[in-house]
């Protein structure tokens, strides 16, 4: 589980990374991606990630694969981020 505090995203007590703005850091401070309407966007621009109703849609390696966004809810808990973050936060930066 990924646990959001202000901007930074913490996992297990150890600090993983943070928010900046709509971008997603790594603890290094390397932007990995950003979210931008109902996509989320690795750091080349590319769209990995989708809201379509009720569901993450996760895309790429010639595959969907479709979570639940209670599931999404379950694994990035706290913060104020909104439910396109959150699921930024669990492509970019789940398990």
């Amino acid at each position: 589980m990924v646990k959001i505090l202000g901007n930074d995203i913490w996992r297990g007590g150890e600090k993983i990374g943070w928010i900046d703005g709509d971008h997603v850091r790594d603890r290094d401070g390397k932007k990995l991606g950003y979210f931008e309407d109902k996509y989320v966007y690795n750091l080349d621009g590319r769209k990995i990630a989708y809201i379509e109703e009720d569901h993450l849609i996760s895309v790429g390696s010639g595959n969907e694969a479709k979570i639940d966004l209670d599931k999404v809810a379950e694994e990035v808990q706290g913060g104020v981020l909104s439910e396109l973050g959150k699921c930024a936060v669990y492509v970019l930066l789940g398990d």
